[in-house]
């Protein structure tokens, strides 16, 4: 045999090595090695695939029946019966269906019961008399039996089937295993990779498991690509098997995700020196905390705030660069109120109890002209989450816009206060001026704007211009 070189266009290619073999009659036989290894290729490729077909259902079938606990004949029963699903969808077959596998080779068997009669109407549900005794010799007309109808092409739909039962069957056992893993773990902050992206959900590992973060838990703003990692706080774990997708739900956007950050960057707050009493938040645009230390020496914001800001800002760059407010909480509502204003400086705070409200009432808060935009905020945001950090609806007012409010009181008929309402002020020049008949306000003390400036709050990373002139709103 000797070796030689397509020069000439032919059956092969220009270039193409061929084999040239001699006989007895000295003819001279070339054909393309090319052409040869290709075939011999393709016929390799399908023995293969055969057998990483069978040997792929086989270790999905130990691996499920093995590693997680489910016997074997559970296993089988939710194959088969998905078999017949599988065998009347695609080939329309009808009435009583029985799938015999073998998953050793990969062999799937179809029988279904007939009605013996004389002459075939439906062929699906009955079987002529003739044949049926080439079967069985005794049977007769009006007689059931069994007989095999496994159609051509079925083994590939079989295999197909077989195989997303058990893929199924593993994501059931996954779910429960990872609810049963995770169930005292809820409310927890954790990390995780981002899997994939699905509709604008995104698919995270955490741990061993697979987390949904759903589009409305996402932060403002975010974006998140294959293989980034975020912390992420566990809102609820899904034991129903019934629902699709991954049985962890996390958020970026619950506050209790600040709370965990503050908690894992503060040891004060971790060893219970400093207590986080209330946070408010806008995932994704800005934050507000209150905190507290029982003991008078430790400063809890300063805590918070870490040596040069870095504690404060290792949270700020988890939560995408998100501002986060500082403020000290006090047992005495208005002074909170006051605090969680922060940075604008307050007057006086009139609180007005009414315990038929969800929340605790409203507090009507009183600032100069150049300060009113700053305590509304851009958007009505501080205001709005100082009221959410609070609890209390907080109304502000200018100077002016209060005392133009109690003349019309004064002069107005009536306007008696809600019986089931109590009113309690911070002591102000203007109570004197307005105070009403009837009206049972008590001066608890008197808050200057230097004291608010120095001992309120502490705001960081304010770099969006948000405090810009707004109007009057209510939150």
């Amino acid at each position: 045999m000797w070796r030689a070189i397509v020069s000439q266009r032919g059956s092969g290619r220009i270039g193409d090595p061929l084999f040239v073999l001699s006989s007895n009659s000295g003819v001279f036989v070339f054909f393309s090695a090319q052409k040869t290894i290709e075939d011999m290729a393709i016929a390799k490729k399908v023995v293969k695939t055969e057998q990483e077909t069978r040997s792929e259902m086989l270790d999905a079938l130990k691996m499920v029946s093995e590693e997680k606990n489910i016997p074997v004949e559970t296993l089988v029963e939710s194959i088969e019966g998905a078999l017949v699903s599988a065998y009347k969808r695609a080939f329309g077959g009808v009435g009583q269906v029985r799938i015999e596998a073998d998953f050793a080779r990969t062999d799937f068997r179809v029988y279904a019961t007939k009605l013996v009669v004389q002459k075939v109407v439906n062929p699906n549900t009955e079987v002529a008399w003739r044949d049926a005794r080439e079967q069985d010799r005794d049977v007769n007309l009006g007689d059931y039996m069994e007989r095999e109808v496994t159609p051509a092409g079925f083994g590939r739909v079989a295999a197909l089937t077989a195989k997303q039962v058990l893929m199924q069957k593993l994501r059931e056992v996954e779910r429960v295993q990872v609810a049963s893993e995770y169930a005292d773990k809820q409310g927890q902050l954790f990390r995780g990779t981002v899997s994939r992206l699905e509709r604008g959900d995104v698919i995270m590992q955490v741990g061993k498991a697979e987390a949904l973060l759903p589009r409305k838990e996402q932060a403002l703003g975010e974006s998140y690509r294959t293989g980034e990692t975020f912390f992420v706080f566990v809102v609820d774990i899904r034991r129903d098997s019934a629902l699709r997708g991954p049985a962890l739900v996390v958020s970026r956007t619950h506050p209790g995700l600040l709370r965990n950050l503050f908690t894992r960057e503060v040891p004060e707050i971790a060893e219970g020196i400093v207590e986080l009493k209330a946070v408010a938040r806008e995932a994704g645009q800005r934050s507000k905390i209150a905190v507290w230390a029982q003991n008078p020496d430790v400063d809890p914001v300063g805590a918070c705030v870490g040596p040069r800001g870095n504690r404060v800002a290792k949270v700020v760059g988890e939560l995408g660069m998100e501002k986060v407010d500082i403020v000290r909480w006090n047992a005495d509502p208005a002074q909170f109120i006051t605090n969680a204003l922060s940075p604008a400086r307050v007057l006086s705070v009139q609180l007005k109890e009414d315990r038929s409200a969800v929340g605790p009432g409203t507090a009507t808060v009183i600032v100069s002209e150049d300060q009113q935009s700053l305590a509304i905020g851009k958007q009505g945001q501080n205001v709005r989450l100082a009221a959410k950090l609070t609890g209390w609806r907080i109304d502000v007012r200018t100077e002016k816009q209060f005392a133009e409010e109690q003349a019309k009181k004064m002069f107005s008929v009536g306007g008696p206060l809600s019986s089931s309402a109590t009113v309690t002020s911070i002591s102000s020049p203007l109570d004197s001026l307005f105070k009403l008949d009837g009206e049972d306000v008590a001066p608890i003390g008197t808050q200057s704007s230097a004291a608010v400036e120095d001992d309120a709050t502490q705001t960081l990373f304010d770099v969006t211009g948000d405090d810009e002139e707004g109007e009057e709103t209510r939150a």
